[in-house]
Protein backbone atom coordinates (compact mmCIF):
# COMPACT_ATOMS: atom_id res chain seq x y z
CA UNK A 1 0.00 0.00 0.00
CA UNK A 2 2.46 2.16 0.70
CA UNK A 3 4.59 1.39 -2.45
CA UNK A 4 1.74 2.15 -4.62
CA UNK A 5 1.27 5.85 -2.50
CA UNK A 6 4.89 6.58 -3.33
CA UNK A 7 4.32 5.79 -7.02
CA UNK A 8 1.50 8.41 -7.24
CA UNK A 9 3.44 11.06 -5.22
CA UNK A 10 6.27 10.43 -7.71
CA UNK A 11 4.43 10.46 -10.52
CA UNK A 12 2.79 13.73 -9.41
CA UNK A 13 6.00 15.44 -8.49
CA UNK A 14 7.06 14.43 -12.18
CA UNK A 15 4.43 15.94 -13.68
CA UNK A 16 4.42 18.77 -11.66
CA UNK A 17 8.26 18.97 -13.05
CA UNK A 18 7.33 18.55 -16.82
CA UNK A 19 5.35 21.98 -16.74
CA UNK A 20 7.65 23.66 -14.41
CA UNK A 21 10.25 25.00 -17.56
CA UNK A 22 7.13 25.93 -20.18
CA UNK A 23 5.63 28.08 -17.03
CA UNK A 24 8.74 29.21 -16.45
CA UNK A 25 9.64 30.60 -19.74
CA UNK A 26 6.28 32.23 -20.22
CA UNK A 27 6.52 34.06 -17.35
CA UNK A 28 10.16 35.09 -18.27
CA UNK A 29 8.69 36.09 -21.60
CA UNK A 30 6.03 38.36 -20.10
CA UNK A 31 8.44 39.40 -17.94
CA UNK A 32 11.30 40.39 -20.47
CA UNK A 33 8.01 42.17 -22.98
CA UNK A 34 6.79 44.41 -20.37
CA UNK A 35 9.58 46.27 -20.57
CA UNK A 36 9.54 47.32 -24.23
CA UNK A 37 5.30 47.55 -23.80
CA UNK A 38 6.11 49.77 -20.91
CA UNK A 39 8.72 52.33 -23.21
CA UNK A 40 5.70 52.21 -25.87
CA UNK A 41 2.63 52.66 -24.15
CA UNK A 42 3.64 54.66 -21.01
CA UNK A 43 0.98 57.58 -20.70
CA UNK A 44 2.22 61.45 -20.23
CA UNK A 45 2.02 63.14 -17.36
CA UNK A 46 3.28 66.72 -16.06
CA UNK A 47 6.67 64.83 -15.46
CA UNK A 48 7.07 62.77 -18.25
CA UNK A 49 6.16 63.00 -21.81
CA UNK A 50 5.59 59.07 -21.47
CA UNK A 51 6.49 56.62 -24.15
CA UNK A 52 6.91 56.31 -27.79
CA UNK A 53 2.88 56.17 -28.68
CA UNK A 54 2.08 58.88 -25.82
CA UNK A 55 5.00 60.90 -28.13
CA UNK A 56 3.75 59.88 -31.22
CA UNK A 57 -0.17 60.89 -30.10
CA UNK A 58 1.18 64.43 -29.12
CA UNK A 59 3.63 65.02 -32.16
CA UNK A 60 0.59 64.22 -34.56
CA UNK A 61 -2.17 66.05 -32.52
CA UNK A 62 -3.89 62.72 -31.87
CA UNK A 63 -4.20 62.61 -27.81
CA UNK A 64 -7.71 63.76 -26.42
CA UNK A 65 -5.70 66.34 -24.75
CA UNK A 66 -4.66 67.61 -28.15
CA UNK A 67 -7.67 67.09 -29.95
CA UNK A 68 -9.78 69.46 -27.06
CA UNK A 69 -11.01 68.92 -23.25
CA UNK A 70 -10.93 65.31 -21.86
CA UNK A 71 -14.47 64.41 -20.53
CA UNK A 72 -13.86 61.82 -17.91
CA UNK A 73 -17.77 60.59 -18.32
CA UNK A 74 -16.81 60.17 -22.20
CA UNK A 75 -13.76 58.31 -21.23
CA UNK A 76 -15.80 55.93 -18.97
CA UNK A 77 -18.26 55.31 -21.47
CA UNK A 78 -15.29 54.56 -23.73
CA UNK A 79 -13.83 52.02 -21.63
CA UNK A 80 -16.87 50.59 -20.44
CA UNK A 81 -17.73 48.89 -23.64
CA UNK A 82 -14.85 46.88 -23.92
CA UNK A 83 -13.69 47.24 -27.18
CA UNK A 84 -17.18 47.42 -28.90
CA UNK A 85 -17.25 50.96 -29.29
CA UNK A 86 -17.91 51.56 -32.76
CA UNK A 87 -20.45 48.11 -32.69
CA UNK A 88 -22.65 50.34 -29.80
CA UNK A 89 -22.43 53.45 -32.44
CA UNK A 90 -23.53 51.80 -35.16
CA UNK A 91 -26.65 50.65 -32.74
CA UNK A 92 -27.01 54.52 -31.76
CA UNK A 93 -26.92 55.68 -35.24
CA UNK A 94 -29.67 53.41 -36.52
CA UNK A 95 -31.83 54.40 -33.17
CA UNK A 96 -31.50 57.74 -33.55
CA UNK A 97 -32.68 57.73 -37.52
CA UNK A 98 -35.43 55.92 -36.22
CA UNK A 99 -36.58 58.20 -33.78
CA UNK A 100 -35.79 60.87 -35.80
CA UNK A 101 -38.55 59.45 -38.42
CA UNK A 102 -40.99 59.17 -35.75
CA UNK A 103 -40.32 62.53 -34.61
CA UNK A 104 -39.84 61.71 -31.09
CA UNK A 105 -37.45 64.17 -29.92
CA UNK A 106 -36.30 63.53 -26.65
CA UNK A 107 -35.33 59.89 -27.51
CA UNK A 108 -33.67 61.37 -30.50
CA UNK A 109 -31.78 64.07 -28.40
CA UNK A 110 -30.68 61.35 -25.53
CA UNK A 111 -29.76 58.83 -28.56
CA UNK A 112 -27.12 61.43 -30.16
CA UNK A 113 -25.59 62.80 -26.53
CA UNK A 114 -24.97 59.03 -25.93
CA UNK A 115 -23.14 58.95 -29.11
CA UNK A 116 -21.25 62.29 -28.02
CA UNK A 117 -19.76 60.76 -25.03
CA UNK A 118 -18.63 57.73 -27.22
CA UNK A 119 -17.54 59.77 -30.42
CA UNK A 120 -16.33 63.40 -28.85
CA UNK A 121 -14.20 63.64 -31.82
CA UNK A 122 -16.30 63.07 -35.04
CA UNK A 123 -18.12 65.91 -36.27
CA UNK A 124 -20.94 64.88 -37.95
CA UNK A 125 -22.24 63.87 -34.12
CA UNK A 126 -22.12 67.22 -33.05
CA UNK A 127 -23.80 68.90 -36.37
CA UNK A 128 -26.72 66.37 -36.50
CA UNK A 129 -27.50 66.61 -32.57
CA UNK A 130 -26.85 70.98 -33.34
CA UNK A 131 -29.37 70.99 -36.15
CA UNK A 132 -32.12 68.51 -34.29
CA UNK A 133 -32.21 70.96 -31.59
CA UNK A 134 -31.98 74.65 -33.18
CA UNK A 135 -34.10 73.13 -36.29
CA UNK A 136 -36.31 70.54 -35.58
CA UNK A 137 -36.95 70.77 -32.13
CA UNK A 138 -37.38 74.42 -31.76
CA UNK A 139 -40.00 74.79 -34.28
CA UNK A 140 -42.51 72.14 -32.40
CA UNK A 141 -43.19 75.26 -30.20
CA UNK A 142 -45.77 78.11 -30.97
CA UNK A 143 -44.00 80.28 -28.35
CA UNK A 144 -41.47 82.02 -29.78
CA UNK A 145 -39.65 82.05 -26.37
CA UNK A 146 -39.60 78.46 -26.10
CA UNK A 147 -38.63 78.37 -29.88
CA UNK A 148 -35.68 80.66 -29.23
CA UNK A 149 -34.61 78.89 -26.24
CA UNK A 150 -34.09 75.33 -28.17
CA UNK A 151 -32.02 77.57 -30.64
CA UNK A 152 -29.96 78.55 -28.31
CA UNK A 153 -29.60 74.52 -27.25
CA UNK A 154 -28.41 73.93 -30.08
CA UNK A 155 -25.85 76.37 -30.52
CA UNK A 156 -24.15 75.61 -26.89
CA UNK A 157 -24.53 71.92 -27.92
CA UNK A 158 -21.60 73.14 -30.35
CA UNK A 159 -19.94 75.52 -28.09
CA UNK A 160 -19.71 71.80 -26.06
CA UNK A 161 -18.53 69.99 -29.06
CA UNK A 162 -15.89 73.10 -30.02
CA UNK A 163 -14.09 72.67 -26.36
CA UNK A 164 -13.78 68.44 -27.47
CA UNK A 165 -12.53 69.51 -30.99
CA UNK A 166 -9.99 72.52 -30.13
CA UNK A 167 -8.90 71.64 -34.20
CA UNK A 168 -12.28 71.46 -36.03
CA UNK A 169 -13.06 74.62 -37.52
CA UNK A 170 -16.08 73.20 -39.27
CA UNK A 171 -18.18 73.41 -35.38
CA UNK A 172 -16.89 76.84 -35.16
CA UNK A 173 -18.28 77.59 -38.99
CA UNK A 174 -21.28 75.74 -37.95
CA UNK A 175 -21.71 77.82 -34.81
CA UNK A 176 -21.38 81.29 -36.75
CA UNK A 177 -24.11 79.79 -39.11
CA UNK A 178 -26.47 78.91 -36.70
CA UNK A 179 -26.01 82.35 -35.14
CA UNK A 180 -26.13 84.23 -38.15
CA UNK A 181 -28.73 81.71 -39.97
CA UNK A 182 -31.43 80.42 -37.63
CA UNK A 183 -31.72 83.90 -35.94
CA UNK A 184 -31.37 85.90 -38.97
CA UNK A 185 -33.30 84.23 -41.43
CA UNK A 186 -36.00 82.00 -39.20
CA UNK A 187 -39.77 83.55 -39.73
CA UNK A 188 -39.50 84.80 -36.69
CA UNK A 189 -36.29 86.63 -37.41
CA UNK A 190 -37.28 90.11 -35.66
CA UNK A 191 -38.07 88.90 -32.39
CA UNK A 192 -34.80 86.25 -32.55
CA UNK A 193 -32.34 89.30 -33.36
CA UNK A 194 -34.16 90.88 -30.27
CA UNK A 195 -33.79 88.52 -27.60
CA UNK A 196 -30.61 87.44 -29.01
CA UNK A 197 -29.09 90.98 -27.88
CA UNK A 198 -30.66 90.61 -24.91
CA UNK A 199 -29.22 87.58 -23.74
CA UNK A 200 -26.37 88.50 -21.51
CA UNK A 201 -26.08 84.25 -20.31
CA UNK A 202 -25.11 83.78 -24.01
CA UNK A 203 -22.90 86.92 -24.24
CA UNK A 204 -21.10 86.98 -21.20
CA UNK A 205 -20.16 83.08 -21.36
CA UNK A 206 -19.33 83.88 -24.86
CA UNK A 207 -17.07 87.68 -25.43
CA UNK A 208 -17.99 89.26 -22.28
CA UNK A 209 -17.73 92.95 -22.93
CA UNK A 210 -19.82 92.75 -25.81
CA UNK A 211 -21.57 96.07 -26.45
CA UNK A 212 -24.87 96.10 -27.72
CA UNK A 213 -24.59 96.91 -31.51
CA UNK A 214 -21.59 93.87 -31.32
CA UNK A 215 -24.16 91.91 -30.18
CA UNK A 216 -25.93 91.77 -32.95
CA UNK A 217 -26.44 87.67 -34.22
CA UNK A 218 -24.62 88.53 -37.81
CA UNK A 219 -21.83 90.28 -36.44
CA UNK A 220 -21.53 87.33 -33.72
CA UNK A 221 -21.60 85.31 -36.48
CA UNK A 222 -18.90 86.73 -38.43
CA UNK A 223 -16.40 86.50 -35.44
CA UNK A 224 -17.39 82.99 -35.37
CA UNK A 225 -16.38 82.27 -38.88
CA UNK A 226 -13.11 84.71 -38.36
CA UNK A 227 -11.98 82.08 -35.76
CA UNK A 228 -12.80 79.21 -37.54
CA UNK A 229 -10.56 80.62 -40.55
CA UNK A 230 -7.54 81.75 -37.97
CA UNK A 231 -7.77 78.05 -36.74
CA UNK A 232 -7.69 76.72 -40.66
CA UNK A 233 -4.79 78.91 -41.31
CA UNK A 234 -2.81 78.33 -38.29
CA UNK A 235 -2.58 74.25 -39.73
CA UNK A 236 -6.22 72.60 -38.52
CA UNK A 237 -7.26 70.36 -41.19
CA UNK A 238 -10.03 72.30 -43.04
CA UNK A 239 -12.49 69.29 -44.39
CA UNK A 240 -15.00 71.39 -46.48
CA UNK A 241 -14.89 73.65 -49.50
CA UNK A 242 -12.44 76.12 -49.06
CA UNK A 243 -14.27 78.87 -51.14
CA UNK A 244 -17.32 78.50 -49.49
CA UNK A 245 -15.68 78.25 -46.13
CA UNK A 246 -13.80 81.46 -46.56
CA UNK A 247 -16.34 83.51 -48.42
CA UNK A 248 -18.65 83.27 -44.89
CA UNK A 249 -16.91 86.12 -43.12
CA UNK A 250 -17.95 88.39 -46.39
CA UNK A 251 -21.58 87.11 -46.40
CA UNK A 252 -22.05 87.52 -43.07
CA UNK A 253 -20.95 91.42 -42.94
CA UNK A 254 -23.20 91.50 -46.50
CA UNK A 255 -26.29 89.95 -44.31
CA UNK A 256 -25.53 91.98 -41.36
CA UNK A 257 -25.51 95.34 -43.42
CA UNK A 258 -28.94 94.36 -45.44
CA UNK A 259 -30.44 93.43 -41.61
CA UNK A 260 -30.22 97.12 -40.57
CA UNK A 261 -31.38 97.94 -43.58
CA UNK A 262 -34.25 95.91 -43.53
CA UNK A 263 -34.52 97.76 -39.97
CA UNK A 264 -34.72 100.66 -40.94
CA UNK A 265 -31.13 101.75 -40.47
CA UNK A 266 -29.50 103.83 -42.44
CA UNK A 267 -27.05 107.43 -42.47
CA UNK A 268 -24.19 106.22 -41.00
CA UNK A 269 -24.64 102.68 -39.19
CA UNK A 270 -26.11 101.81 -42.35
CA UNK A 271 -22.61 103.12 -44.64
CA UNK A 272 -20.50 102.09 -41.43
CA UNK A 273 -22.22 98.44 -41.98
CA UNK A 274 -21.43 98.09 -45.89
CA UNK A 275 -17.98 99.37 -45.29
CA UNK A 276 -17.68 96.82 -42.93
CA UNK A 277 -18.96 94.10 -45.84
CA UNK A 278 -16.37 96.16 -48.23
CA UNK A 279 -13.45 94.95 -45.72
CA UNK A 280 -14.30 91.39 -45.75
CA UNK A 281 -14.58 91.56 -49.50
CA UNK A 282 -11.64 92.64 -50.30
CA UNK A 283 -9.90 90.63 -47.64
CA UNK A 284 -11.66 87.34 -49.58
CA UNK A 285 -10.12 88.81 -53.01
CA UNK A 286 -6.77 88.52 -51.57
CA UNK A 287 -6.89 85.22 -50.29
CA UNK A 288 -4.78 82.07 -51.21
CA UNK A 289 -8.08 79.96 -52.50
CA UNK A 290 -6.83 76.11 -53.57
CA UNK A 291 -8.27 74.82 -56.50
CA UNK A 292 -9.19 71.59 -57.96
CA UNK A 293 -6.41 71.87 -60.43
CA UNK A 294 -3.53 72.01 -57.59
CA UNK A 295 -2.88 75.95 -58.08
CA UNK A 296 -3.99 78.82 -55.66
CA UNK A 297 -5.69 81.26 -57.06
CA UNK A 298 -6.75 84.94 -55.75
CA UNK A 299 -10.43 86.27 -56.50
CA UNK A 300 -8.84 89.43 -56.79
CA UNK A 301 -6.68 89.15 -59.45
CA UNK A 302 -8.79 88.03 -62.33
CA UNK A 303 -8.62 91.37 -63.86
CA UNK A 304 -4.65 91.40 -63.48
CA UNK A 305 -4.62 88.30 -65.10
CA UNK A 306 -6.52 89.59 -68.40
CA UNK A 307 -4.26 92.85 -68.51
CA UNK A 308 -1.04 90.43 -67.94
CA UNK A 309 -2.52 87.96 -71.43
CA UNK A 310 -3.48 91.14 -73.25
CA UNK A 311 0.17 92.54 -72.07
CA UNK A 312 1.48 89.71 -73.40
CA UNK A 313 -0.33 88.84 -76.28
CA UNK A 314 0.80 92.56 -77.53
CA UNK A 315 4.30 91.89 -77.11
CA UNK A 316 4.01 88.29 -79.24
CA UNK A 317 2.60 89.98 -82.03
CA UNK A 318 5.12 92.67 -82.24
CA UNK A 319 7.75 89.72 -82.20
CA UNK A 320 5.85 87.76 -84.61
CA UNK A 321 3.84 90.19 -86.94
CA UNK A 322 0.86 88.62 -88.84
CA UNK A 323 1.85 85.27 -87.92
CA UNK A 324 -1.61 85.23 -85.59
CA UNK A 325 -4.22 85.72 -88.09
CA UNK A 326 -2.06 83.95 -90.81
CA UNK A 327 -2.35 81.04 -88.79
CA UNK A 328 -6.50 81.14 -88.09
CA UNK A 329 -6.67 81.90 -91.90
CA UNK A 330 -4.60 78.85 -92.69
CA UNK A 331 -6.44 76.76 -90.16
CA UNK A 332 -10.07 78.16 -92.00
CA UNK A 333 -8.83 77.66 -94.98
CA UNK A 334 -8.00 73.86 -93.67
CA UNK A 335 -11.98 73.07 -93.06
CA UNK A 336 -14.29 71.36 -95.36
CA UNK A 337 -16.67 73.27 -97.29
CA UNK A 338 -19.67 71.78 -95.22
CA UNK A 339 -17.92 73.31 -92.14
CA UNK A 340 -17.53 76.68 -93.66
CA UNK A 341 -21.14 75.95 -94.81
CA UNK A 342 -21.94 75.24 -91.55
CA UNK A 343 -19.99 77.83 -89.48
CA UNK A 344 -21.67 80.82 -92.03
CA UNK A 345 -25.56 79.30 -91.10
CA UNK A 346 -26.97 81.23 -87.72
CA UNK A 347 -27.12 78.98 -84.78
CA UNK A 348 -30.86 78.83 -84.58
CA UNK A 349 -31.00 77.91 -88.20
CA UNK A 350 -28.54 74.82 -88.04
CA UNK A 351 -30.15 71.47 -87.82
CA UNK A 352 -28.76 68.49 -86.38
CA UNK A 353 -25.43 67.67 -88.84
CA UNK A 354 -24.29 71.74 -89.15
CA UNK A 355 -24.67 71.68 -85.36
CA UNK A 356 -21.85 69.17 -85.25
CA UNK A 357 -20.14 70.26 -88.39
CA UNK A 358 -20.11 74.04 -86.79
CA UNK A 359 -18.64 72.54 -83.22
CA UNK A 360 -15.68 71.00 -85.16
CA UNK A 361 -14.85 73.96 -87.10
CA UNK A 362 -14.84 75.94 -83.98
CA UNK A 363 -12.47 73.48 -82.34
CA UNK A 364 -9.86 73.72 -85.41
CA UNK A 365 -9.98 77.33 -85.48
CA UNK A 366 -8.72 77.45 -81.61
CA UNK A 367 -5.36 78.74 -82.49
CA UNK A 368 -3.63 79.80 -79.47
CA UNK A 369 -0.01 81.77 -79.12
CA UNK A 370 1.73 78.49 -78.23
CA UNK A 371 0.65 76.52 -81.69
CA UNK A 372 2.18 79.93 -83.50
CA UNK A 373 4.89 79.96 -81.90
CA UNK A 374 6.47 76.50 -82.07
CA UNK A 375 6.80 77.85 -86.17
CA UNK A 376 8.05 80.83 -85.59
CA UNK A 377 11.93 81.27 -87.13
CA UNK A 378 14.46 80.31 -85.14
CA UNK A 379 16.52 83.68 -83.93
CA UNK A 380 13.23 84.77 -81.72
CA UNK A 381 11.51 80.98 -81.23
CA UNK A 382 12.62 80.52 -77.71
CA UNK A 383 11.28 83.93 -76.63
CA UNK A 384 7.93 83.60 -78.73
CA UNK A 385 7.65 80.27 -76.92
CA UNK A 386 8.23 81.47 -73.13
CA UNK A 387 5.97 84.40 -73.83
CA UNK A 388 3.74 82.28 -75.33
CA UNK A 389 3.81 79.98 -72.42
CA UNK A 390 3.50 83.04 -70.16
CA UNK A 391 0.20 84.16 -71.97
CA UNK A 392 -1.39 80.66 -71.70
CA UNK A 393 -1.37 80.95 -68.08
CA UNK A 394 -2.53 83.99 -67.61
CA UNK A 395 -5.09 83.17 -69.47
CA UNK A 396 -5.82 79.85 -68.05
CA UNK A 397 -5.64 81.75 -64.45
CA UNK A 398 -7.94 84.36 -65.48
CA UNK A 399 -10.38 81.79 -66.18
CA UNK A 400 -10.00 79.81 -63.18
CA UNK A 401 -10.80 82.38 -61.25
CA UNK A 402 -13.36 83.33 -63.19
CA UNK A 403 -15.21 80.02 -62.93
CA UNK A 404 -14.33 80.44 -58.72
CA UNK A 405 -15.96 84.06 -58.91
CA UNK A 406 -18.98 82.41 -60.36
CA UNK A 407 -19.84 79.86 -57.75
CA UNK A 408 -19.69 82.40 -54.70
CA UNK A 409 -21.81 85.70 -57.09
CA UNK A 410 -18.25 87.37 -56.46
CA UNK A 411 -18.70 90.07 -59.33
CA UNK A 412 -22.69 90.35 -57.90
CA UNK A 413 -21.30 91.32 -54.30
CA UNK A 414 -18.57 93.13 -55.28
CA UNK A 415 -20.59 95.76 -57.01
CA UNK A 416 -22.79 95.83 -54.12
CA UNK A 417 -20.52 96.55 -51.52
CA UNK A 418 -19.40 99.50 -54.00
CA UNK A 419 -22.50 100.97 -54.17
CA UNK A 420 -23.97 100.50 -51.07
CA UNK A 421 -21.94 103.18 -49.74
CA UNK A 422 -23.03 105.74 -51.79
CA UNK A 423 -25.41 108.52 -51.42
CA UNK A 424 -27.52 107.63 -54.31
CA UNK A 425 -28.29 103.86 -52.92
CA UNK A 426 -28.70 104.62 -49.47
CA UNK A 427 -31.24 107.34 -51.01
CA UNK A 428 -32.46 104.66 -52.64
CA UNK A 429 -32.89 101.80 -49.53
CA UNK A 430 -34.07 104.85 -47.41
CA UNK A 431 -36.98 106.30 -49.72
CA UNK A 432 -37.63 102.71 -50.62
CA UNK A 433 -38.19 101.37 -46.94
CA UNK A 434 -40.13 104.69 -46.48
CA UNK A 435 -42.59 104.01 -48.97
CA UNK A 436 -42.82 100.17 -48.20
CA UNK A 437 -43.89 101.81 -44.63
CA UNK A 438 -46.39 104.37 -45.74
CA UNK A 439 -48.01 101.66 -48.15
CA UNK A 440 -48.16 99.23 -44.97
CA UNK A 441 -49.77 101.97 -43.00
CA UNK A 442 -52.75 102.80 -45.80
CA UNK A 443 -51.09 106.22 -45.84
CA UNK A 444 -50.78 106.72 -50.23
CA UNK A 445 -50.15 110.00 -50.62
CA UNK A 446 -46.85 109.92 -48.85
CA UNK A 447 -46.14 106.16 -49.97
CA UNK A 448 -46.34 107.63 -53.64
CA UNK A 449 -44.19 110.20 -53.32
CA UNK A 450 -41.27 107.83 -51.79
CA UNK A 451 -41.66 105.15 -54.23
CA UNK A 452 -41.05 107.75 -56.73
CA UNK A 453 -38.09 109.57 -54.95
CA UNK A 454 -36.37 105.76 -54.45
CA UNK A 455 -36.90 105.00 -58.22
CA UNK A 456 -34.89 108.45 -59.45
CA UNK A 457 -32.05 107.42 -57.13
CA UNK A 458 -32.56 103.95 -58.13
CA UNK A 459 -31.91 104.89 -61.76
CA UNK A 460 -28.76 106.72 -60.61
CA UNK A 461 -27.46 103.79 -59.15
CA UNK A 462 -28.10 101.31 -62.26
CA UNK A 463 -26.61 103.86 -64.71
CA UNK A 464 -23.69 103.80 -62.27
CA UNK A 465 -23.01 100.00 -62.13
CA UNK A 466 -23.57 97.59 -65.29
CA UNK A 467 -23.18 94.58 -63.18
CA UNK A 468 -26.00 95.43 -60.66
CA UNK A 469 -28.17 96.68 -64.31
CA UNK A 470 -27.89 93.35 -66.04
CA UNK A 471 -28.40 91.29 -62.66
CA UNK A 472 -31.64 89.26 -62.55
CA UNK A 473 -32.66 89.57 -59.20
CA UNK A 474 -31.90 93.01 -59.15
CA UNK A 475 -34.57 93.35 -61.40
CA UNK A 476 -36.63 91.31 -59.78
CA UNK A 477 -36.58 92.90 -56.49
CA UNK A 478 -37.59 96.30 -58.01
CA UNK A 479 -40.41 94.86 -60.27
CA UNK A 480 -41.71 93.51 -56.85
CA UNK A 481 -41.25 97.10 -55.23
CA UNK A 482 -42.85 98.50 -58.64
CA UNK A 483 -46.05 96.53 -58.21
CA UNK A 484 -46.51 97.82 -54.74
CA UNK A 485 -45.64 101.45 -56.27
CA UNK A 486 -48.87 100.39 -58.74
CA UNK A 487 -51.04 99.42 -56.23
CA UNK A 488 -50.51 102.65 -54.82
CA UNK A 489 -51.51 104.30 -57.59
CA UNK A 490 -54.73 102.09 -58.58
CA UNK A 491 -55.76 102.83 -55.05
CA UNK A 492 -55.09 106.87 -55.77
CA UNK A 493 -57.21 106.09 -59.18
CA UNK A 494 -54.34 107.47 -60.94
CA UNK A 495 -52.30 105.77 -64.21
CA UNK A 496 -48.64 104.31 -64.49
CA UNK A 497 -46.43 106.63 -65.55
CA UNK A 498 -45.27 106.17 -69.34
CA UNK A 499 -42.39 106.05 -70.17
CA UNK A 500 -41.43 104.55 -66.90
CA UNK A 501 -37.96 105.55 -65.29
CA UNK A 502 -36.75 101.83 -64.46
CA UNK A 503 -39.09 100.07 -67.37
CA UNK A 504 -35.53 98.37 -68.78
CA UNK A 505 -35.71 97.03 -65.37
CA UNK A 506 -39.23 96.16 -65.62
CA UNK A 507 -38.50 94.42 -69.12
CA UNK A 508 -35.39 92.15 -67.89
CA UNK A 509 -37.28 91.25 -64.57
CA UNK A 510 -39.25 87.28 -64.63
CA UNK A 511 -43.02 87.80 -65.35
CA UNK A 512 -45.08 88.35 -61.95
CA UNK A 513 -48.20 89.81 -60.79
CA UNK A 514 -48.02 93.66 -61.48
CA UNK A 515 -44.72 93.50 -62.26
CA UNK A 516 -44.82 94.81 -65.61
CA UNK A 517 -46.63 98.26 -67.20
CA UNK A 518 -48.93 97.89 -69.70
Amino acid sequence: MSTGGGGAVKRAERSVLGLRPATLAALVAIAVLLVPLSMLSQPADSSSPGGQLARLRSRYGLSQAELGEVDPASETMRFATLGLKNVAVTLLWDRANHYKKVEDWTNLSATLEQMTKLQPNFYSVWDFQAHNLSYNISVEFDDFNDSYAWVMKGIEFLRQGIGLNRREPRLLGRMGWFIGQKIGRADEKKQYRRLFKADDDFHERDRPGRTLPERDNWLVGREKYLAAQQLADSGAPLKTTPLIFHSEPMMTAINHARALADDGTFGTAGRDAWSLAGEELRRFAMREIPTSWDVPIRLGLEEAETERAERLATEIEALLPGAFAAAVAAQREALSADQRAALDTPPSERNERQQGLAFSAEQALKVTWPMVARDAPAPVRERARELARQHQEAQETATMIRRYRDIVNFNFWRATCESEVTDRMLRAREKTWEGEREFAGARLQPAKAAFEEAFDAWREVLDASRVLREDQLVADDLAEIVGRYRRVLEQLDEPFPKPFILQDMLDRAAPADGATAD
